[in-house]
């Protein structure tokens, strides 16, 4: 029997571990956007929130991608 690269536990854990990482990664993109780049801008904008949600899991995919391929 072969055994897998992942298993079931690894790749729940890796799943669990990117949503924390690319939603506090979206919050800090928001905090530097909406408070720093654009103060005029209201501040609970949903339209700005789910842009920086996005850009929170592009840099966290784009991170976790780049440090498994790298290795190989």
């Amino acid at each position: 029997m072969e055994t897998l690269e992942f298993t079931p536990f690894m790749l729940v854990t890796l799943f669990i571990a990117f949503l924390f990482i690319s939603y506090f990664m979206g919050m800090m993109i928001h905090a530097a956007w909406m408070y720093e780049d654009h103060p005029k801008m209201d501040r609970n904008s949903q339209k700005a929130w789910v842009l920086c949600m996005a850009a929170g899991t592009g840099v966290t995919g784009w991170l976790f991608a780049y440090g498994y391929y790298v290795n190989f």
